[in-house]
């Protein structure tokens, strides 16, 4: 399921989008995209920490991420993280 956004970029990140979309000849969608995918790996990482240090459940870092526990093994093979 993909979803449109609209959204507004702070000043600094509104510079380094426009650098990126330059340097690469890319379009601002695809740099935002990048940028947010991104934000979306470095926190399934954080949480993925959390489980492994027994903070969180496997089933509770599926629920923040908004996954099935199916889903989530996907993804953490997918991203090469140990369950």
């Amino acid at each position: 399921m993909a979803v449109s956004v609209q959204t507004v970029l702070d000043d600094r990140i509104a510079q380094y989008v426009n650098r990126v979309k330059a340097q690469r000849h890319a379009t601002e969608a695809a740099v935002v995209q990048e940028l947010v995918e991104a934000g979306y790996a470095e926190t399934v990482r954080q949480l993925h920490a959390r489980y492994q240090r027994g903070e969180l459940s496997f089933r509770a870092v599926a629920a923040e991420l908004g996954l099935s526990v199916r889903e989530l093994y996907d993804l953490f093979e997918k991203m090469g993280l140990p369950t």
